[in-house]
C-alpha cells in the first residue's frame, strides 16, 4: 500500500486531440483532475468520459489560474500530493514513476527538467533560476507538490505565476526539493503560454517578479 494519496492536476484548454490519451495513461498511475479552462471543443466531454474529476471554468482564466483551481480542488479532496501535468502530450507518463518514487523518498517539491526547450526566455530563466535558487527548469509544467505545505501559502496573491511562485516559496521555507530530468515532445500547435512574443513576455515578467518577491 502506498503511503501517500496522489492526484494529477491537468489544466486544459481546447485539447480534444490529446486529452483522452493523457487521461487514460495518467489513470494507470493516479487519480486525475482536469481543469477545463472554458474550452470551446470537446475537452470536458472527453475528460469526463475517461473518468477524470472534471472542473470547467465559467470563463477562460488562463493556465495559471486553472492550475490554482486544480491544486485547491486536490486539497479539498484530501490528497497528500498533487502532480501537475500538461494536457498536450508534451510530457511522458513514463516519467511518472520517477515522481512517485521521489515522493515516497520524502521530497516535498519535485521539479521536472525538460530535455528540450525552444524559447530564449525559458533558456534565460533556466540559467538565472539555477544560479540563484537551484531550480533547473522553473517553467516546466511537470511538478509535484506536498499539499500539506501548499496549504500554508496564499500562493496566487502576488504575481499570478503559480508554478514558479509556489516553487520558490517552498525553497525559501527550506522544504526538501529535487530536480528530475524528464523527456518531452514538441507541441505542434500553439502552447498554453501563447505565441512567441506574448509567451516570451509572460516568462520574462515572471523572472523579473521572482526577483522582486523572493
Amino acid at each position: 500500500m502506498e503511503r501517500f494519496k496522489i492526484v494529477t492536476v491537468v489544466p486544459a484548454y481546447n485539447e480534444e486531440k490529446t486529452i483522452t490519451n493523457v487521461v487514460k495513461n495518467l489513470k494507470e498511475c493516479s487519480d486525475v483532475i482536469v481543469v477545463d479552462d472554458n474550452s470551446i471543443d470537446r475537452t470536458s466531454e472527453l475528460a469526463k468520459k475517461n473518468n477524470a474529476i472534471l472542473i470547467k471554468n465559467y470563463k477562460n482564466f488562463g493556465y495559471e489560474k486553472s492550475l490554482e483551481v486544480g491544486l485547491f480542488k486536490a486539497i479539498e479532496l484530501n490528497y497528500d500530493f498533487a502532480i501537475t501535468f500538461d494536457a498536450d502530450e508534451q510530457h511522458k507518463v513514463s516519467d511518472f514513476k520517477k515522481f512517485k518514487n521521489l515522493i515516497e523518498s520524502g521530497y516535498d517539491l519535485i521539479l521536472g527538467n525538460r530535455s528540450d526547450i525552444e524559447r530564449f526566455s525559458e533558456k534565460m530563466g533556466k540559467t538565472i533560476f539555477y544560479k540563484k535558487w537551484g531550480i533547473k527548469d522553473p517553467f516546466c509544467g511537470f511538478k509535484a507538490y506536498n499539499l500539506k505545505k501548499v496549504k500554508k501559502f496564499n500562493f496566487f496573491e502576488r504575481y499570478k505565476s503559480v508554478g514558479t511562485d509556489l516553487s520558490l516559496s517552498f525553497i525559501k521555507k527550506g522544504y526538501k526539493f529535487i530536480n528530475v530530468d524528464i523527456e518531452t515532445s514538441r507541441r505542434k500547435d500553439n502552447s498554453k503560454f501563447g505565441n512567441k512574443v506574448s509567451g516570451n513576455y509572460k516568462i520574462l515578467k515572471s523572472i523579473f517578479m521572482s526577483y522582486i518577491f523572493h
